[in-house]
């Protein structure tokens, strides 16, 4: 286990409309914002969804489509720098009219429905990703 303090930062309240995509309005949030680091929660409503699993054999993700009216149950994730430029690692679940639940990496594409709402907090202090050859992911180096 590695560990590193990283502090807090500002915390922002980001308010998302339909047709909004939810990666990448958090994406273009931090962009414009100058946010290295940090974390966020979400919730609210999606017609679309696409969703990810990471497929450790084939070292791949499967992407899972989704259309119609869900609930955005819960969302969480991290922001970090890859190269230079933010990279958002979130997962994601949703539930349908049923209450059956989907769930996954979040991946471009999942869209807003009626709103969406993200708590983001800034880190003071920047985590950076290198791509782990072993996995071939994007992970967090502590050093």
């Amino acid at each position: 286990m590695k560990a590193r303090e990283i502090g807090i930062g500002r915390m922002f309240f980001i308010k998302l409309e339909p047709s909004d995509d939810l990666l990448e309005a958090i994406t273009m949030f931090a962009e414009n914002h100058s946010i290295k680091s940090g974390f966020f929660t979400a919730i609210g409503a999606i017609k679309h969804a696409k969703i990810g699993y990471y497929q450790l054999n084939l070292k791949e993700y499967k992407t899972i489509s989704l259309e119609g009216d869900f609930e955005l149950v819960s969302c969480i994730g991290n922001i970090t720098q890859k190269e230079g430029s933010p990279l958002i690692h979130a997962h994601i679940v949703i539930a349908d009219a049923n209450g059956h639940t989907y769930g996954g990496h979040l991946l471009p594409g999942c869209r807003i429905s009626v709103t969406g709402e993200v708590f983001l907090i800034e880190a003071k202090n920047t985590l950076i990703r290198e791509v782990e050859d072993k996995f071939k992911l994007s992970l967090i180096k502590i050093k």
